[in-house]
C-alpha cells in the first residue's frame, strides 16, 4: 500500500511524501496548490489562462519544495530546464526557478516529441528538433503530462547521449508531472543510469501535481475512457486538498481525464475544446440510454471508504499520515452535503445526469464560440 506523509501544509501549497510500496532512491512527492487543483478540476480553464494558472501554481510549489535547501546550493548557471514540446511549456519552470531561487542565469533546452500508437504499443515520432546545451554539473528540471512514459523515456535517452557526447554531467533531476505510476519506472531507470555515469549525481525528485493518477487501460471498467491516455481520479492517490475539492461541484469527479491534452489546451484551444465537448456529448447519450447520475458518480468517484465518519477516518489515517481530524470532519461534512436524501433521490434518475451534461456543454460551447474557426 502507498500513502502520503504530510510534510507541510499552507494555503499556497501543501507537500506530501509518497511512502509505502516500491520505494527507491527516487524521492516521490504529491503537491497541491489552488491553481493546479483548479486546472485538474476545470477543463474550461484553457488557453493563456491555463498557462498563467500553471505558472503561478508551479512558482508556489517550487518555492515551498522540501528539497529547496539543496537547490539553493546550486549556482544559477547550473540550473537547466528541459522542455518536451509542446506540453512542457505550460509548466513555466523557467519562471518558477527565477521566482523560487532568485535565479537569472539558468538555461532552457527544447526537444520536440510526439507519441503514436501502433499494434497496441506506443512509439515516439517527430523528435528531431533539439536545442540542447546542458551545463556541466547541472540540475535538470522537467515538467510534463505523462501517461505511458514513452515520451519521457525517449527524451531521457537523448539527454544522456548528449551529456556523454559533450562530456557534461548531472548532479540532480527534478520532474513535475500530472501523471501516473508509469513515471516511476522511467525515473528509477534513469536515476540508476545517471548514478552509474556521473559520480557526483545526488538526487532525483518526482513530483505529482494533485494526484498520482490512475491510467485507463483495457481492463478499466468505464463507460467512456481512452486507454493509454486518460488519467483518472478513481482509486488514485490524491492530495487531501484535492479530494476535498471534488465536493465543490459535480463536474470535477465526472470529467473523463484529469488534464486532457496539455499541448492543445494551451496552444490549440479549438481542438482541445472539441475533445472535451465530445466527451460530455457522450455523457449526454449515456443519460438518454438510462444511465443515472449516481451510476456516473460511483463509476468515476467510488467513495468506498465513506460508509461512516469512523470508516472514513480509519481509511484516511492510513492514506494520509499527519492529516488532522478536523480536516477529516470537513471532508465528511462535504460528502454529507452532497449526498443528502433529496440528492440521492434525484441522482437515481437519468434526467439528473442529462442536466449536468447540458450545463457542462453550455459552458464549453460558450468558450468554443470564441475559440472556434469562424470561416
Amino acid at each position: 500500500m502507498q500513502y502520503l506523509e504530510t510534510v507541510s501544509r499552507s494555503p499556497a501549497a501543501s507537500w506530501y511524501r509518497v511512502r509505502g510500496e516500491h520505494e527507491s532512491p527516487v524521492s516521490r512527492w504529491v503537491v497541491s496548490t489552488p491553481q493546479t487543483a483548479q486546472i485538474c478540476n476545470e477543463p474550461e480553464v484553457c488557453g493563456v489562462e491555463f498557462s498563467r494558472q500553471m505558472s503561478s501554481g508551479m512558482s508556489a510549489a517550487l518555492s515551498s519544495a522540501p528539497f529547496i535547501p539543496f537547490l539553493r546550493t546550486i549556482p544559477s548557471n547550473r540550473l537547466c530546464v528541459m522542455n518536451f514540446l509542446r506540453g512542457s511549456l505550460n509548466f513555466d519552470l523557467r519562471g518558477a526557478i527565477a521566482e523560487a531561487l532568485d535565479s537569472n542565469f539558468h538555461a532552457t533546452c527544447f526537444m520536440s516529441s510526439q507519441r503514436y500508437r501502433r499494434d497496441n504499443r506506443w512509439f515516439v515520432k517527430e523528435d528531431m528538433y533539439r536545442k540542447l546545451r546542458v551545463p556541466n554539473g547541472a540540475v535538470l528540471f522537467f515538467g510534463d503530462v505523462v501517461a505511458t512514459g514513452v515520451t519521457v523515456d525517449n527524451g531521457m535517452k537523448v539527454i544522456l547521449e548528449h551529456l556523454l557526447a559533450t562530456q557534461s554531467s548531472l548532479k540532480a533531476l527534478v520532474f513535475f508531472t500530472i501523471g501516473c505510476h508509469k513515471m516511476e519506472k522511467v525515473m528509477d531507470k534513469y536515476d540508476q543510469t545517471f548514478r552509474e555515469h556521473f559520480p557526483d549525481y545526488q538526487e532525483t525528485h518526482l513530483v505529482y501535481l494533485e494526484t498520482k493518477a490512475r491510467l485507463v487501460n483495457s481492463t478499466s471498467e468505464l463507460s467512456i475512457g481512452i486507454p493509454g491516455t486518460d488519467l483518472i481520479k478513481a482509486d488514485a492517490l490524491l492530495a487531501p486538498e484535492f479530494e476535498l475539492s471534488q465536493y465543490k461541484t459535480l463536474g470535477p469527479p465526472l470529467e473523463r481525464c484529469v488534464i486532457y491534452d496539455a499541448g492543445s489546451r494551451a496552444f490549440d484551444v479549438a481542438e482541445y475544446l472539441d475533445d472535451v465537448v465530445e466527451y460530455w456529448q457522450q455523457v449526454a447519450e449515456l443519460a438518454q440510454n438510462g444511465f443515472t447520475l449516481e451510476q456516473a458518480l460511483k463509476e468515476r468517484w467510488p467513495e468506498q471508504e465513506y460508509g461512516s465518519r469512523e470508516e472514513l477516518g480509519a481509511a484516511k489515517r492510513q492514506q494520509w499520515v499527519g492529516i488532522p481530524d478536523d480536516f477529516i470532519d470537513e471532508l465528511w461534512t462535504a460528502y454529507q452535503g452532497r449526498w443528502t436524501a433529496d440528492f440521492r433521490q434525484t441522482a437515481g434518475n437519468a434526467d439528473a445526469l442529462a442536466k449536468v451534461a447540458a450545463d457542462r456543454l453550455a459552458i464549453l460551447d460558450g468558450l468554443s464560440d470564441y475559440a472556434g474557426d469562424e470561416s
